[in-house]
């Protein structure tokens, strides 16, 4: 057989390059894959690594769950605190506290058996002054049963007819108003775990009661405190500021929310299983509401047609977070400063009884605000960042810092608004504290088995803070509310 032609070897050498060629593509294509995954891989890290550094001064994590590293030792508090030229305890010029004397109820005399000096008997000897010590104690707390008797009688005509019973006597055999409110105040006010309440019920008392009678006294406070809750959602609608939150927490195994709704004088708190619209819609406050919303910036709040306030301590977490990236340190400590800045130029006025700061102070504070966002955006690539995270081009801090900034552009008019109305404080404070015993019911009681028991429980905090706020005796208000009704807040002066 004859060598290939010229012809053939031209054919399998064009084959051949089109056979490299086609490597050569598939290998490119190979190549940009790899990198691409190599930039998402790298951006994923890069995300875990900053998600791995939030503690509670970055986030809204709370300080329980930060590292070791980050919690403050006892001895760099006590360091600190000489630093800062304040011992611990009293200070120098404060006012002392201690028991008040009271008005006894018995009077037990001592006399000196013998003389200190030679001895002598000083049974018959003169009093010359007296030493005083009292003990405030509590009395053995003993269980008073009451029969409530309602006689039958038979009138003339052939009737018999039988007394009514007070609303006390609710059956049979049952407990009075001292010991539910006392089981109400244990269970919603120091959150004791159902058990341990049974158990101290028992111990004080002694007399058993069930788990499941305390539940169920639980939802007969809340049954009465139907009146008051409708009475605190109509006065929270008139409130010219309010605070509003949420936060989860778990019925069984399914993620519900605690939402609050609260002023300076009223607390609201409702549980929801959403979190968003729904829930707010729901509840019944907020629809209609003409006032200021202060809130943390969460987007469901944004369809509301009141005024809104965002929360300057969530962004100030937010910008700390952010300036742990060293491009970014110098804008984010500048905006940091203007946000205290406008805090104290807001309590200043407060305190001045002014409405608003003055125009000139205002001023500057928002070309310092729109200066540090300018120079945020500087250090950024144009345009929005890609809609896909991990896909390369934008790094995660590049993407936060970037969210931030435009957040803060949008929504100016919001973080800026206590410059207008003095009223408005710089934090969502209130509405974190109204929430915070839910954290600590979860995390001392557990998680709730019904809804129903959620509910009574959000009734009763709601009833048990809205009355701390005025100053109540809350085993008073729950004693009130099991034998004359709920206690209502008395309506708000003109001018607070």
């Amino acid at each position: 057989m004859g060598a290939p032609s010229l012809r053939d070897q031209l054919r399998e050498a064009v084959g051949l390059v089109e056979r490299l060629r086609a490597e050569i593509d598939q290998l490119r294509a190979d190549n940009e894959r790899l990198v691409g995954d190599n930039e998402s891989l790298r951006d994923r890290v890069a995300a875990l690594e900053a998600e791995a550094k939030k503690d509670s001064t970055t986030s809204s994590k709370p300080p329980s769950s930060d590292p070791a590293l980050v919690r403050k030792s006892r001895a760099e508090r006590r360091a600190e605190a000489r630093a800062a030229k304040r011992r611990q305890g009293k200070q120098p010029g404060a006012p002392g506290a201690h028991l008040a004397r009271r008005d006894p109820d018995e009077v037990v005399p001592y006399r000196p058996v013998c003389c200190q000096g030679c001895g002598a008997d000083l049974s018959g000897a003169e009093v010359v002054g007296e030493v005083r010590r009292q003990v405030i104690d509590l009395p053995k707390v003993e269980l008073i049963v009451t029969d409530h008797v309602a006689y039958r009688c038979r009138c003339d005509c052939g009737a018999e007819t039988v007394a009514d019973f007070p609303p006390v006597a609710k059956a049979p055999m049952c407990f009075g108003p001292e010991v539910r409110s006392f089981a109400v105040y244990l269970l919603d006010r120091q959150h004791l775990p159902v058990e341990r309440t049974a158990e101290l019920i028992a111990d004080l008392l002694g007399v058993d009661v069930s788990t499941g009678w305390l539940c169920q006294v639980q939802l007969e406070a809340a049954g009465k405190l139907r009146p008051f809750i409708t009475e605190l959602k109509d006065r929270l609608a008139a409130e010219p500021v309010v605070h509003a939150d949420e936060t989860g927490t778990r019925l069984r195994t399914t993620k519900h929310w605690m939402h609050t709704v609260c002023s300076a004088l009223l607390t609201l708190i409702a549980v929801h299983p959403k979190r968003g619209r729904e829930a707010l819609e729901d509840i019944g406050v907020l629809g209609a509401y003409a006032g200021t919303l202060v809130h943390d910036g969460y987007a469901s709040y944004d369809y509301l047609e009141a005024d809104h306030a965002q929360c300057h301590a969530h962004l100030v977490r937010h910008l700390k977070e952010v300036g742990q990236t060293d491009q970014y340190k110098a804008w984010t400590s500048e905006m940091i400063g203007v946000l205290l800045a406008a805090k104290t130029a807001s309590e200043t006025a407060a305190d001045s009884a002014e409405p608003r700061v003055g125009r000139h102070k205002a001023a500057a504070i928002r070309r310092q605000y729109h200066a540090c966002l300018a120079q945020a955006f500087d250090l950024l690539p144009a345009g929005p960042p890609p809609r896909r995270r991990h896909q390369g081009g934008w790094t995660i801090y590049q993407r936060q810092a970037w969210n931030l900034a435009s957040r803060m552009r949008r929504d100016a008019p919001d973080v800026l608004r206590l410059l207008d109305d003095t009223q408005i404080p710089a934090d969502n404070n209130a509405a974190e504290r109204s929430l915070r015993m839910v954290k600590l019911h979860d995390k001392v009681s557990g998680t709730f088995h019904s809804l129903e028991g959620a509910e009574a429980f959000a009734a009763i905090r709601s009833y048990l803070q809205t009355a701390a706020k005025h100053g109540e005796n809350l085993l008073g208000v729950l004693r009130t509310l099991f034998t004359d009704g709920a206690w209502i807040p008395p309506p708000r002066l003109a001018g607070t």
